[in-house]
C-alpha cells in the first residue's frame, strides 16, 4: 500500500512541479489541546492551533514574530513519510520539522485503501526531535482525486492525533496533547 501511495505521489509531483503549486505541500488548518499541570499541581489545558505552533517555532528559531511562516502538511515529506513542517511561506523552505508522521506500514502493519482507490485509513506514529521514538499516533484519512486518465491529481487529509511533549530545555512541564486537522489547498509559491 505504501509503494502505491508513493507512486501516485509521485505522479502528482511531476505534474505539479511546473506549475509554480506545490501540491505536495499542503495548507493545513490544526486546533487542539494540551494538557499540563500547573504551580499547584493541577492538570490544566492550553489551546493549541496554527497560531500558536508558529509562534513557538518562530521563538525557538529566533525570530521576533511568525508573520513569514507558515504550517505545511507535506505529503512524503522524508523518505520515512508525511510531515508536518513550518515552512518560509514564500519559497516552501522547511524551517523545522514538528511532526514526522511514520512506520503505519511497517512491521506487517497494513493500511486500508477503498476498492475505488478514492480512500485510505491509516494510523502512523508520531516522532518529533524530542525523542528517537514515538511520542504518539495520528489517524489519518487520505482521499484521492483522480483526472479523466486516472492519474491522481490531488489529495486531501484528515488527521486525529494525540502525542506528549516531553520535559526539556524549552518545555518544563510534560503535556499530553490531542489536536486534530485537515489539509487544505496546495501551497503556492513564487
Amino acid at each position: 500500500m505504501k509503494n502505491q501511495l508513493l507512486t501516485m505521489a509521485s505522479v502528482m509531483l511531476v505534474g505539479w512541479a511546473t506549475s509554480g503549486v506545490a501540491q505536495n505541500q499542503l495548507q493545513i488548518a490544526l486546533s487542539g489541546t494540551c494538557y499540563a499541570t500547573d504551580a499547584q499541581g493541577r492538570i490544566v489545558p492550553q489551546v493549541i492551533n496554527n497560531q500558536t505552533l508558529l509562534d513557538q517555532a518562530a521563538q525557538a528559531g529566533g525570530l521576533k514574530d511568525s508573520s513569514g511562516l507558515g504550517l505545511s502538511y507535506h505529503l512524503n515529506g522524508n523518505s520515512l513519510g508525511d510531515t508536518i513542517e513550518v515552512i518560509n511561506r514564500t519559497n516552501g523552505v522547511t524551517l523545522t520539522t514538528l511532526f514526522g508522521l511514520y512506520f503505519g506500514e511497517s512491521f506487517g502493519r497494513e493500511s486500508l485503501l477503498s476498492a475505488s482507490r478514492r480512500q485510505m485509513k491509516r494510523i502512523e506514529y508520531i516522532y518529533t526531535d524530542q525523542n528517537s521514538h514515538s511520542l504518539g499516533s495520528v489517524f489519518l484519512t487520505d482521499y484521492f482525486f483522480f483526472d479523466a486518465n486516472g492519474h491522481t491529481n490531488a489529495i486531501y487529509v484528515l488527521g486525529q492525533m494525540q502525542y506528549l511533549i516531553l520535559t526539556d530545555s524549552t518545555h518544563t512541564n510534560a503535556q499530553v496533547c490531542t489536536a486534530s486537522f485537515t489539509t487544505l489547498s496546495p501551497w503556492k509559491f513564487q
